[in-house]
């Protein structure tokens, strides 16, 4: 039976202390909740006064978040708890714990609002028919959604349903941008912790590293919208919920893709311990692509530290190239299946930038160009722009830079886009006033760019 509900009186005297009203909340809430998933939220005055009241006790993981952001406390602060974490488990009561709940969803004890909250999810996760299409029929959809209902009818095929959603978003946000694939990806985020919480069996290690891929995958891609707060918590509960599970190549894949945030960011030094660890479990993989692409962080990261550190980035450079990647790999055979040889090139090419070597990068760059597949083609042709530009070719540097503003135009990437802005910043600073500097403009206010 469903225990009463109790007042959760420091959620009421926070919204006191800050003289809102229910209404203002709700909206507060809302606005969190879709800078964090990208996604309209839903809740309202009611929604709020189930919250005050004890009725919704643990909402799902995004509002969670939009609570803990719109009130900048956490969710202890807020009175917010999961009554089934201090529950005994079923072989401590001899009973099905899932016989205890009137409504229960990823082990979280809900109300009907949370319920339809998520039955909402789904109906987002359904509704992203390029990813969902291509990878389940009807009836392996219905057995996924029917698990995350319930928990315990959690099987091998439920988690491999939920794989090739996944593979498939990755190859969505390749090829359209993130924008595209971010509402698929955060919906598995809430399916994956529902999947988790509520689950303990022999499946709970697959549940755990398939978990951290879908973090690893928000984290690139909500970084890539310009989130990267949000960014950093996923990616670190990816390593951890890899190394957890003790697969190391998804712990490497988390930590791989991380310091390459750090290192965009400007935090060299941190993101050379992140790569060190990213190459440590790759090695422990024996994923050649995940070895080559966390040896070409490392060199991104080694180039960015500074002059101590030039030996040791061309020693990870050597190291990126002496795997063989040149066999096509899709998502279900590798993690880093976007590793190609046009991928290491650009690496090649933004490393020797940083170390100065100007023309062996401009060399790496036109052939990250001519083998590079569509993910970061935009940002491809923004690197060989900027290299043209730092070696004085003003004319060539435009071209290229301008050939990724094309790209960037339709990929609704905040990163790519800040990439631009650096690169026309670098050509004004470099020729202010100048004709190549003010096409570039005229080009970029049509693309509305700028």
């Amino acid at each position: 039976m469903r225990e009463p509900a109790s007042e959760n009186h420091q959620f009421e005297q926070l919204i006191r202390q800050r003289d809102w009203k229910r209404p203002e909340v709700a909206e507060r809430v809302n606005a969190a909740y879709e800078q964090i998933t990208g996604k309209p939220g839903c809740y309202d005055a009611d929604k709020i006064r189930m919250l005050a009241r004890g009725i919704t006790r643990w909402p799902t993981h995004g509002y969670r978040l939009a609570l803990e952001q719109a009130f900048g406390v956490t969710a202890a602060e807020l009175g917010l708890y999961n009554p089934r974490a201090a529950r005994a488990k079923p072989s401590q009561t001899g009973t099905d714990v899932h016989t205890d709940l009137v409504l229960g969803w990823g082990g979280e004890e809900v109300d009907e609002v949370q319920r339809r909250e998520l039955l909402r999810a789904m109906a987002v996760l359904t509704a992203a028919s390029p990813a969902i299409v291509a990878a389940l029929n009807a009836e392996e959809l219905e057995r996924t959604i029917r698990a995350a209902a319930s928990p315990h009818r959690v099987d091998a095929a439920v988690l491999e349903n939920i794989q090739a959603i996944l593979n498939q978003a990755r190859l969505q946000d390749d090829l359209l941008g993130p924008q595209a694939a971010i509402r698929t990806t955060l919906t598995q985020v809430d399916i994956a912790d529902a999947l988790l919480n509520g689950y303990t069996g022999p499946l709970e290690g697959r549940l755990k590293s398939l978990r951290s891929k879908v973090s690893t995958s928000a984290g690139w891609q909500l970084f890539d919208l310009g989130r990267r707060d949000f960014a950093k918590d996923h990616f670190e509960k990816a390593r951890d919920l890899a190394d957890e599970a003790r697969d190391y190549a998804a712990a490497a894949l988390a930590l791989a893709e991380w310091a390459g945030m750090t290192e965009e960011v400007g935090r060299p030094i941190e993101a050379v311990d992140q790569a060190a660890g990213a190459e440590s479990r790759a090695t422990r993989s024996g994923d050649p692509l995940l070895r080559a692409h966390a040896a070409g962080i490392a060199a991104l990261a080694l180039a960015k530290s500074g002059p101590d550190y030039r030996a040791d980035a061309h020693e990870a450079l050597v190291r990126a190239d002496s795997f063989d990647v040149t066999i096509a790999r899709t998502p279900e055979e590798s993690l880093a299946y976007f590793c190609t040889p046009g991928h290491i090139a650009r690496m090649r090419a933004k490393a020797l930038r940083q170390l100065g070597d100007l023309p062996a990068a401009i060399d790496a760059a036109m052939e990250s160009l001519r083998l590079q597949a569509v993910r970061d083609r935009a940002a491809s042709h923004i690197l060989l722009g900027t290299i043209y530009v730092y070696a004085g070719d003003l004319e060539a540097g435009v071209v290229s830079i301008l050939a990724g503003a094309e790209a960037d135009a339709d990929n609704a990437s905040a990163r790519l886009s800040g990439q631009l802005l650096d690169a026309r910043s670098l050509v004004h600073i470099r020729a202010p006033g100048s004709a190549p500097a003010r096409k570039l403009d005229a080009r970029m206010e049509q693309l509305q760019l700028i």
